[in-house]
């Protein structure tokens, strides 16, 4: 008998091997290439990151928002109708319309980009920001940005917002409504939308200024917000999704009615809102007119 399964272990061991690659196969490509790290909501056209480094996009593509280019990426960020994007050699890519030079970022090394609606704004490895393109209609200074050292930034529509080295947040550009006038005292984050911007204080409430509904945010604690065009999403401390704003022009589309489950990040983009859940998987919500909403197999 001992003889017997001598004879037959080497099969048994050329089988496990055979098994064992034929799970990698299987396994391999549902790891980093099938899971996102971060995701954005443009106006029409949805991004996100995967774990690989590489960026995917789909929905609305007029302008070629939806055509990243190759290559591996440290961070993203979606504005209305561009994206741009950390490379991993730390320069930047940006892609989408460029009517206004967004989509044509500075050479050099970045720390974090920012994408908004006709401008770009980005932070040094110095912490200096550095902001491009604006609409000469209406230019309000929002590609001008003060001197100082910043710990990010937040590219709106027309207004542009930062968390100083100070942890206070400082804005300029447009302020009809009040979104470039932040109140006094500390911030982690910030998130410029059209008509508002929110902050993250230390100790975990947003607060809000400026207009719209998306301006009064829950009394609750979050770890991240984002701010669209009529409406803001944040990731609570027990990492389920919130959302709150209204449809602005009439139209509720459901972007602020975010699905259950735990949530890493979230975007609010023009009517539709997407999210990376727990898992990895990427969820989108609202709108979805041009596929903004409907996200790619893979990524589910």
């Amino acid at each position: 008998m001992s003889a017997g399964r001598a004879k037959r272990s080497p099969n048994r061991l050329v089988a496990a091997i055979f098994l064992a690659a034929s799970l990698a196969v299987l396994v391999a490509p549902t790891s980093a290439d099938a899971r996102a790290v971060a995701v954005g909501a443009g106006e029409d056209h949805s991004c996100a990151l995967k774990a690989s480094g590489k960026v995917v996009c789909w929905g609305g593509n007029g302008a070629g928002q939806a055509s990243p280019p190759p290559g591996e990426f440290r961070s993203l960020d979606t504005g209305w109708t561009h994206n741009c994007g950390v490379q991993a050699d730390d320069e930047l890519a940006c892609w989408g319309y460029d009517g206004f030079g967004q989509a044509s970022p500075p050479p050099g090394e970045f720390r974090s980009v920012s994408a908004g609606d006709d401008h770009s704004c980005g932070v040094r490895p110095g912490r200096k920001v550095r902001c491009w393109g604006h609409d000469p209609g209406a230019d309000y200074g929002q590609a001008d940005p003060p001197g100082g050292r910043f710990r990010s930034v937040s590219a709106g529509r027309s207004h542009t917002c930062g968390v100083r080295a100070s942890g206070k947040a400082r804005c300029w550009g447009r302020d009809d409504a009040g979104q470039a006038s932040p109140p006094a005292g500390q911030f982690r984050s910030v998130s410029a939308g059209s008509f508002a911007t929110c902050g993250v204080r230390p100790n975990d409430n947003v607060r809000c200024w400026g207009s719209g509904s998306e301006a009064s945010p829950p009394a609750q604690a979050f770890r991240s917000v984002d701010l669209g065009t009529f409406h803001a999403c944040g990731v609570k401390l027990s990492r389920k999704a919130r959302c709150w704003g209204d449809e602005g022009e009439k139209v509720d589309y459901g972007q602020a009615d975010p699905p259950g489950g735990r949530f890493r990040s979230v975007s609010a983009g023009a009517y539709h809102s997407c999210g990376v859940k727990a898992s990895g998987k990427v969820r989108c919500w609202g709108r979805d007119d041009s596929g903004q909403s409907d996200v790619p197999p893979r990524l589910r």
